[in-house]
């Protein structure tokens, strides 16, 4: 039976960034470009108008004799945004135009609506309307064509956290998927005939399935993305099933039914469906059934497979201290760059001794004057939730250690987003 350590060194060996893969730009948010996004088109396509106005020629303007005249014009056309029209604009002649819309031929600027001289026409088509804008300057409210990038241009770059914004730019130049990597997906199954859906009430010998709901969520926690798969009955037929879809995803979570007991039959159906053993059981408590392995996927990075224990907070240890770190390596951390390594604290209180394995016992942290400390909180095994509930921190015992007592010197692993949110509400 191998520690920790080793177990860690080994999930750390076996993990395998994931591929990029091509998702729909809505669904990139928040994930991380690897390619370039190319613009097919010049940004704006053409000279557009920014105001609802009077496409006009500068000339016009130009002649007037000072900034108190009035130029009156011929109004021959409208154009509406996504319209066009044919007509060549000469001097004396106007054109009613709104905002986005394309600049005739022969305009060269844009006089807004609220230029137009009271008392004058409304400026519509086969009218005069009389014009005073003492702040005319050339090309005014004209958006030149690709003043804002042109086509070819890259307007995004590879390695780009993407936002909202970017999602947009994507849409504009025509790009409706883009390369990212993406989160994994983590597959969760869980295994056991005494288990029914948590909206059920349990009957003699059923308990309610915790563990599905607490791992999704504990997943979604690491930006990951879970796909819980419901419940295996303790039958091979039935764990197969489940399993062979599972081992689509970049990571399977199966809890319950890696024991030695007669009904304990997810490491030998694993192996029958391909899957190498790495471990099977770690010198720790709670956590000591846990079982690791490995699918090669044709054309897919390999599938890292875990089989934690069904007890609830055995489960939710292991998590914590093996699949959180495989995510991270599966995302490109390294262990060193991933929060939530062992820390040293100073106890408040005291605790009693472990026995042939390292107890990982619920505590608080609290980040105090001079460092950490550390309480150790009632607990009451591996099914007691609600201790687990109270803590922010595991408590490190290590195998055959005495007690330890107020102010000694004490190893612990913060559960990484309760102690951040703690330490951030302070």
């Amino acid at each position: 039976m191998i520690d920790v350590v080793e177990a860690l060194r080994r999930v750390e060996k076996a993990a395998v960034g994931s591929q990029p893969r091509r998702v729909r730009i809505e669904n990139a948010v928040g994930m991380q470009l690897r390619e370039d996004v190319i613009s097919d088109t010049d940004s704006p396509p053409w000279h557009r108008s920014m105001m609802d106005g009077f496409a006009v020629l500068s000339s016009d303007f130009a002649l007037a004799e000072d900034d108190k005249q009035v130029v009156t014009l011929d109004v021959v056309a409208e154009i509406g945004a996504g319209e066009t029209t044919a007509i060549i604009l000469k001097r004396g002649q106007c054109i009613r135009i709104m905002t986005g819309a394309p600049m005739p031929t022969g305009a060269d600027a844009v006089i807004p609506i609220e230029r137009v001289v009271p008392g004058s026409s409304d400026g519509l088509t086969g009218e005069h309307v009389s014009l005073h804008d003492s702040h005319f300057r050339f090309g005014q409210h004209v958006s030149k064509k690709a003043s804002f990038f042109h086509k070819g241009q890259t307007v995004i770059h590879s390695g780009v956290e993407l936002e909202p914004v970017h999602i947009g730019l994507a849409a504009e130049v025509g790009v409706s998927h883009v390369t990212v990597n993406a989160p994994p997906r983590v597959s969760i199954i869980t295994t056991g005939n005494e288990l029914i859906s948590d909206c059920k009430i349990p009957g003699k010998g059923q308990i309610r399935n915790t563990n599905e709901p607490m791992l999704a969520a504990a997943v979604v926690r690491c930006g990951a993305e879970p796909i819980p798969m419901g419940i295996a009955k303790d039958h091979a037929e039935s764990l197969r099933a489940l399993m062979a879809q599972g081992l689509a995803a970049d990571l399977l979570l199966l809890s319950g039914g890696v024991s030695a007991g007669d009904y304990d039959l997810v490491p030998r159906t694993l192996e029958k469906m391909g899957v190498e053993c790495i471990f099977h059981k770690v010198c720790m408590k709670p956590g000591k059934p846990i079982w690791f392995g490995v699918f090669q996927r044709p054309e897919a990075s390999p599938t890292l497979v875990f089989g934690l224990p069904g007890n609830p907070v055995s489960a939710l240890v292991c998590f914590e201290l093996f699949v959180r770190p495989a995510l991270g390596l599966i995302t490109g951390q390294s262990l060193e760059m991933q929060r939530g390594s062992h820390l040293t604290a100073r106890l408040v209180g005291s605790v009693k001794g472990s026995g042939d394995r390292p107890v990982y016992h619920p505590c608080h942290l609290e980040l105090a004057e001079g460092g950490f400390l550390a309480e150790a909180l009632p607990w009451g095994g591996s099914a007691d939730l609600l201790g687990l509930s109270r803590a922010n921190g595991l408590l490190v015992l290590p195998k055959n250690c005495g007690d330890y007592h107020k102010g000694d010197s004490v190893e612990v692993v913060p559960l990484v987003s309760r102690f951040r949110y703690e330490s951030e509400r302070c």
